[in-house]
C-alpha cells in the first residue's frame, strides 16, 4: 500500500511538472505572430518574457544573414549581398560563429598557470555559445521591444561589435534584450570573419585584406537597408564595442568605407593606438602560414590560391608564435578600408573621425587576464616583474630599449619601500601594463576626437567591481567587468554567460549604466531625468543610484565621470602616469642624432631570451626598415570620396602597399607615400627628403609623434601671444586717441580763453574813450567815432563750446572796473556794462551807428546774452 501510495505521489508530480515546463516555456519564449519582409525574404521572431514585471516584452530575431556565406572562392573576398529566400524564415536560434580557436581550458591546472580563476569561469560560460563553428558565418540578431510591432515607431539602433581577440568570440553570446526594453533601443549583434579567415593581408592587389572589417561594414549596409522594419531608425545608429571590438570600432569611425553608415560610437577599453590594434607583422605571419601548409610563399597570388583550397581544419591546426602585446592577424593599413596611420587620419580628417559624437572610457584594471591565479593570489617578484617590462619593451618600442626599460622600471617602483612585497610589485606591473596597453592610447584617441569641436566627447572610468565578482576584489573592477552593467544582467535572473548574483545597489547600477548609454544612442548625450525606480526600491534610499551630470571631456580640462555605486566627476585621470607614456616615452622612443647602427639602440643583454618572459619579436637587421611613429611630413593628400559600399575598389592616392619600409619622398613640389612593410614591426615610420641637387642626395629623418604633440601646445600658445598682442595695441590706439582728444580740447580753451580776454580788453578801451574827452575819439563833426566791436572768431569745436567757454565771466572783471574814473564830472552813477535785459529797446533801423556784434541768429544771441549779463549793481563813483 506504501508503495501504491509513493509510485502514484512520484506519477502525479510527474504529470504536474511536464503540464507546468512546456506552459512556463511558452510563457517565457513563443513565436511572434508578425512577419518582417527584409530586403532579402521574410522572418519570423520570438518573444521574450523577461524575468522581471518592470520590463516590457523584447521581440528577437536570431540568426538573421547579412552577408553571403564566404565559402569556395569567396574565401578571402569582401563579403556580399545574402541570396534572397523564399516563405518565411523562422528566426528563432542563433547562427553558427566564425571558425576559431577556442582557448584550451579542459586541463584546468594547466589553464590556471596562464590565467587567473575568475578568467577561467568566465571563459567556462562562454564556451557553450561559441561551439557551433562554420565560415557560413555572416548572421546578426535584432533584439527590439515588442511594442515596435504594434506601433510604427522608430527607435535608436545600438550595434555591438564584440571584443576579447582578433581570433575568437562572437556576438551570439551578448543577448541584448534587457537593454532593449529598458533603454528602448534596438540592439543588434554581429558575427564577423576571425583570424587568417578574416584578416589575411593585402598583397599586391592579389588580395584586399581587412575582409573581418568590410564584414562589419556590410552589417551596417544591410542595417540602413532593413532596420526600418523592425521598428529601429537608421539614421540614429551607434556602435558600441569592448576591447578589440572597441578598436573595430575606432577603425570605422576612420574609414571612408563606413560614412554614412552610422552616427555616434562608444569605445570600451579599445582604441586604434593600442600596441596590439593594428597586425603589423601579418605578412611575416601569413608566409608562414603558407609554409606550413606546403604552399608557396614567394608568389602572393599563388600563395593566396593555395590557402583558399586548404581545408578549414588544416589552417585552423596550425600553430603561431606571437609575440607577447602583439597580433598576428589583425586590421592592417590597406588604403582603402584603413586608408593612412590612424594618428594621420585622426589629425588631418577631422571632418571624418570628428563628424561621430563619442563615448569612450576604461575600467580600473585592464591588463589582468596575463597573469596567472597563483600570481594573483601570492604577487610576483622583482626578477618576474623585470623580464615582463624587458619583453614589453622590446615587442613594443624601437629605439633606446634600455632606457625606456630603465625609465619603465623607475616609474613603477615604490621608492618609499625598498623591500617591496610581491603583491605590491603585481600590482604596480598590472597598472603599468594597462597603462602603456590600453589606457593610455584611448586617451590619445580622446584627446584627437575632442579637438573637433563639431562633435561630442564623453570619457567614463567604470569603477565598481561586483561584490560577488569572479576575480580578487583588491584592485578593483577588471576588464569586461561592466558588461554585466551594460547588457543589464543585475536586472534579471539570468542573462546569458554573465554572472547571476547581484546587490539591490548594483540593480540601481544597471539602471544607471544602461541610461547613460542608451542615451548616449538617443541624442549624443547621456545625460537626461532618470527614471524612478521600482516600488521594490522606494523605501530603500540607500540603495538608489543619484544621477551625475556627465561634464564633456576636453584636452585641457580633462573631465570624467568615475562610474560606481556613488558616481562622481573627477578630472586628469592619473595624469602623471599617463603624461609618461603619451609624452616622455615617445622622446624616448626616437632614433637620436647620426647613423647609430641598432645595436646602440638594444637592450643590455638583448639576445639572451632568459631575460625575457613570454615570446619576444625578432630584431631587425637594418634601422632603415624600422617603423616607429605616426607623424607624416608633408600633411596627407586629400582623400577622396568613396562610396560607402563594402565591395569599393577605388585606391587612396597616397597609399601604395608593396613589402618594403614606409618612405614619404618629399620630391618638389609632390610627395608620395608608401606603405609599412609588415616585417617592420611596430609602427616607426622612414621620411626620405629628396633636395633636387645634381648630386641626387637624399637625407633621412625619422619624425616622432611627440612633434605632433608639442605642436598643439605650440599652437595654442601662438594663438594665445597673438590675441594678446592684438588686444595690447587696440588699448594703445585707444588710450592715444583719447590723450590726443584732450590735448587738443585744451587748446582749443586756451585759444577761446585769450580771444575772449583781448575783446573784454577792447571793449573797456572803447567805454574808456566815450565817457573822457579824449580829441582823438571825436569826429571833425564833433561827434564820437563809432567803433563796430567784433566778435572773436568762432572756435573749430563748435558753437555749443563757444557759448560754454564765453558763459564763465558773469561779473565785471577787474580791469574794467579799475578803469573807470573816481568820479564823474556829472556826478551821476554808473551802472556796469549793459545787458540785454536792462538795456532800452532801439529800433537797430533807426540808429544807423548801432552796428551787429554777431550774425543775427539765435544761437549766438543767446551766446551774448549769458555774455553780457552780470548782476545788477551800483558802483559809486
Amino acid at each position: 500500500m506504501n508503495t501504491s501510495k509513493i509510485v502514484f505521489i512520484i506519477l502525479t508530480a510527474f504529470v504536474i511538472f511536464i503540464s507546468i515546463v512546456p506552459h512556463h516555456k511558452c510563457e517565457q519564449r513563443r513565436l511572434s505572430s508578425r512577419v518582417v519582409t527584409t530586403k532579402y525574404g521574410a522572418v519570423r521572431g520570438f518573444i521574450n518574457s523577461l524575468a522581471n514585471r518592470q520590463l516590457q516584452h523584447v521581440e528577437v530575431f536570431q540568426g538573421i544573414p547579412y552577408a553571403s556565406a564566404p565559402i569556395g572562392s569567396l574565401r578571402f573576398m569582401p563579403p556580399v549581398t545574402p541570396p534572397h529566400w523564399r516563405g518565411v524564415k523562422n528566426a528563432d536560434h542563433l547562427g553558427p560563429v566564425c571558425p576559431q580557436k577556442l582557448p584550451d581550458v579542459s586541463n584546468e591546472t594547466l589553464a590556471l598557470r596562464k590565467m587567473p580563476m575568475g578568467r577561467l569561469q568566465y571563459i567556462k560560460r562562454l564556451l557553450p555559445y561559441l561551439k557551433n563553428q562554420s565560415e557560413d558565418c555572416l548572421y546578426l540578431n535584432i533584439y527590439a521591444p515588442a511594442v515596435v510591432g504594434r506601433e510604427p515607431t522608430k527607435l535608436p539602433v545600438m550595434v555591438y561589435i564584440h571584443g576579447e581577440s582578433y581570433d575568437w568570440n562572437s556576438g551570439n553570446p551578448y543577448d541584448g534584450s534587457v537593454l532593449a526594453s529598458f533603454g528602448g533601443v534596438v540592439v543588434v549583434t554581429i558575427n564577423y570573419r576571425l583570424g587568417v579567415l578574416g584578416f589575411l593581408p593585402a598583397f599586391d592587389g592579389t588580395a584586399r585584406g581587412n575582409y573581418g572589417l568590410m564584414d562589419q561594414v556590410a552589417a551596417l549596409h544591410w542595417i540602413q537597408e532593413n532596420i526600418a522594419e523592425f521598428g529601429g531608425d537608421a539614421n540614429n545608429v551607434t556602435l558600441f564595442g569592448q576591447g578589440h571590438g572597441a578598436a573595430c570600432v575606432n577603425f570605422l569611425m576612420i574609414s571612408p568605407m563606413a560614412r554614412g553608415l552610422f552616427q555616434r560610437a562608444i569605445m570600451q577599453s579599445g582604441s586604434a593606438f593600442s600596441p596590439w590594434a593594428l597586425a603589423r607583422d601579418a605578412a611575416t605571419f601569413t608566409r608562414y602560414l603558407a609554409s606550413v601548409l606546403d604552399c608557396p610563399t614567394r608568389d602572393n597570388t599563388a600563395l593566396v590560391d593555395c590557402i583558399r583550397q586548404r581545408s578549414i581544419s588544416d589552417i585552423m591546426r596550425v600553430q603561431l608564435d606571437v609575440p607577447d602585446y602583439l597580433t598576428a592577424f589583425g586590421p592592417t593599413i590597406d588604403g582603402i578600408v584603413i586608408p593612412n596611420e590612424p594618428a594621420v587620419l585622426m589629425k588631418n580628417y577631422k571632418d571624418l573621425f570628428g563628424q561621430y559624437d563619442l563615448l569612450f572610457g576604461v575600467t580600473k584594471i585592464e591588463s589582468y587576464f596575463r597573469f596567472s591565479a597563483h600570481e594573483e593570489k601570492f604577487g610576483i617578484d622583482s626578477v618576474r616583474r623585470d623580464r615582463i617590462f624587458r619583453t614589453l619593451v622590446r615587442n613594443v618600442f624601437t629605439f633606446h630599449l634600455q632606457e625606456i626599460y630603465l625609465t619603465i622600471l623607475n616609474e613603477y617602483t615604490d621608492w618609499l619601500h625598498p623591500e617591496q612585497h610581491p603583491l605590491n610589485i603585481f600590482e604596480t606591473t598590472v597598472e603599468a601594463l594597462s597603462d602603456v596597453l590600453t589606457v593610455a592610447p584611448m586617451l590619445k584617441a580622446g584627446n584627437y576626437h575632442s579637438m573637433s569641436h563639431a562633435s561630442k566627447t564623453f570619457f567614463y572610468v567604470f569603477d565598481h567591481q561586483t561584490e560577488e565578482s569572479d576575480y580578487s576584489p583588491r584592485m578593483g573592477c577588471v576588464s569586461g567587468e561592466e558588461l554585466n552593467y551594460i547588457f543589464g544582467a543585475p536586472l534579471v535572473s539570468s542573462l546569458s554567460h554573465f554572472s547571476t548574483n547581484y546587490t539591490r545597489s548594483e540593480y540601481s547600477l544597471a539602471r544607471a549604466v544602461m541610461t547613460y548609454w542608451s542615451n548616449f544612442a538617443k541624442t549624443g548625450d547621456p545625460n537626461a531625468i532618470f527614471v524612478d525606480e521600482d516600488e521594490e526600491l522606494e523605501d530603500r534610499d540607500s540603495t538608489r543610484y543619484s544621477p551625475v551630470s556627465w561634464t564633456q571631456y576636453d584636452r585641457l580640462h580633462q573631465r570624467y565621470l568615475l562610474i560606481g555605486l556613488k558616481s562622481k566627476m573627477r578630472d586628469h585621470y592619473h595624469s602623471h602616469r599617463l603624461s609618461f607614456w603619451l609624452h616622455l616615452i615617445p622622446s624616448l622612443n626616437r632614433p637620436g642624432e647620426g647613423n647609430l647602427s641598432y645595436e646602440h639602440h638594444m637592450l643590455d643583454d638583448h639576445n639572451n631570451l632568459r631575460t625575457y618572459d613570454g615570446k619576444v619579436r625578432d630584431t631587425p637587421s637594418d634601422i632603415s626598415r624600422v617603423v616607429t611613429e605616426e607623424v607624416f611630413y608633408p600633411p596627407p593628400l586629400p582623400m577622396p570620396t568613396i562610396a560607402p559600399t563594402p565591395h569599393s575598389t577605388t585606391q587612396m592616392p597616397e597609399v601604395s602597399t608593396r613589402q618594403s619600409q614606409i618612405v614619404v619622398k618629399l620630391k618638389h613640389p609632390s610627395a608620395e607615400l608608401t606603405e609599412a612593410d609588415s616585417s617592420a614591426g611596430n609602427g616607426t615610420y622612414v621620411i626620405e627628403d629628396s633636395e633636387p641637387t645634381s648630386a641626387s642626395v637624399e637625407r633621412t629623418t625619422v619624425v616622432s609623434s611627440s612633434a605632433f604633440d608639442m605642436g598643439i601646445y605650440s599652437t595654442a600658445l601662438s594663438v594665445t601671444i597673438a590675441v594678446g598682442c592684438s588686444l595690447l595695441i587696440l588699448n594703445v590706439l585707444i588710450f592715444a586717441g583719447v590723450y590726443y582728444q584732450r590735448d587738443r580740447n585744451r587748446m582749443e580753451l586756451a585759444l577761446q580763453k585769450a580771444n575772449f580776454q583781448q575783446q573784454q580788453q577792447q571793449m573797456g578801451n572803447r567805454m574808456d574813450a566815450g565817457s573822457g574827452s579824449d580829441p582823438s575819439n571825436m569826429s571833425q563833426g564833433g561827434t564820437t567815432k563809432q567803433h563796430p566791436m567784433r566778435a572773436p572768431p568762432p572756435s573749430p569745436a563748435g558753437q555749443y563750446l563757444q557759448v560754454q567757454d564765453f558763459t564763465y565771466p558773469s561779473i565785471n572783471p577787474a580791469h574794467y572796473l579799475n578803469s573807470l574814473p573816481p568820479k564823474h564830472h556829472q556826478g551821476i552813477a554808473v551802472m556796469g556794462p549793459p545787458s540785454v535785459t536792462n538795456t532800452p529797446k532801439t529800433d537797430p533801423q533807426n540808429t544807423p551807428e548801432a552796428q551787429p556784434l554777431l550774425p543775427q541768429n539765435q544761437s549766438e544771441v543767446r551766446m551774448m546774452s549769458h555774455l553780457w549779463s552780470p548782476p545788477n549793481q551800483e558802483i559809486s563813483v
